[in-house]
């Protein structure tokens, strides 16, 4: 019998994307990582831009550096104090992360220091950032890929975390940004089941091995957000299936931005769990483009502004 004190962990499908959220954890780590692509460095510089908890705050840093996102090391100008900055791993999160920015303007739910304006300092024009199979450069979208199970298919042992009841959208509200997805895993868990065709609530929650207060209380939060519309499949008794709207559709060019990130640094020694294909016959094989030009955006190339206005190279 497993000792009292043992983490408890719930079998779910394999999930290059799973892999993904348990290396950037929760809400919080991921405001850390939008910080430290805006420049932000030392610790009292992170604690000033979000606020909050100091101790949460010093506890979020370590685990990214646990996972290889982050490291210290010391402060060019101030002696013995270090500086946290982003590592090879961490530098790599770039093409998701302007995603998650695109995505918030797009709909209208940029974070308070997300940017908001991307010019491409190659062509010089603002841009939204798009995501392209580099085989033939069309848009990628769920639509237009299919997958197929990979060698490293299967089920994995996850740690079950600490649910928080979330605040829900009302008419005043009606706002759910990305880094609040990725924050929540039970929420972003329903979302991904949705990429794979499960759409009815007795399938996610026998796929997800999710409690059905947990599954309704996700479920209405993504409906109120304008991610998921319900549709009546059966009249007697009234039975409902979950369906992305756009602005749900729209999450898929991330999702394959953070699969690709994960395969590449926190590979599973069976292999892929799923194989993915675009509809012009290409492996999965996509990079982030600049909507004017076309051409590939590298970081070096993209002028941000964020919420509060100030520029950043």
């Amino acid at each position: 019998m497993a000792s009292q004190g043992a983490p408890k962990t719930r079998l779910v499908p394999k999930s290059s994307l799973n892999r993904a959220l348990n290396a950037l954890g929760d809400r919080w780590s991921l405001l850390i990582v939008q910080e430290a692509f805006l420049g932000a460095t030392r610790f009292e510089e992170f604690h000033e831009r979000l606020g909050g908890a100091r101790s949460t705050l010093s506890s979020r840093l370590q685990a990214l550096e646990r996972h290889g996102i982050l490291e210290k090391r010391p402060h060019k100008d101030e002696g013995a104090r270090m500086a946290y900055h982003l590592t090879p791993r961490g530098l790599d999160l770039f093409d998701s992360m302007i995603l998650m920015w695109g995505w918030g303007v797009r709909w209208g739910v940029a974070g308070r220091r997300a940017p908001t304006v991307f010019i491409h300092s190659v062509c010089g024009k603002p841009m939204l950032p798009e995501v392209r199979c580099s085989s033939c450069g069309e848009l990628m979208t769920l639509r237009s890929c299919s997958f197929v199970p990979g060698p490293g298919q299967g089920m994995e042992k996850l740690p079950v975390q600490r649910m928080h009841r979330k605040r829900q959208p009302t008419d005043t509200t009606p706002v759910l940004e990305l880094v609040d997805l990725l924050g929540d895993r039970w929420t972003g868990l329903v979302v991904s089941v949705q990429y794979f065709g499960i759409h009815r609530f007795d399938e996610m929650q026998n796929l997800l091995g999710i409690a059905s207060n947990i599954l309704t209380d996700r479920l209405r939060t993504l409906e109120n957000a304008g991610i998921f519309e319900r549709r009546l499949y059966e009249i007697t008794p009234p039975r409902y299936e979950y369906r992305m709207t756009k602005k749900g559709l729209d999450l898929y060019p991330h999702a394959l931005t953070m699969l690709n990130w994960a395969e590449t640094w926190l590979k599973d020694k069976a292999g892929p769990p799923v194989r993915i294909r675009h509809e012009c016959g290409a492996a999965l094989a996509s990079e982030v483009d600049c909507s004017c030009c076309k051409g590939r955006l590298k970081m070096a190339d993209v002028l941000l502004k964020p919420g509060k206005g100030h520029t950043i190279t």
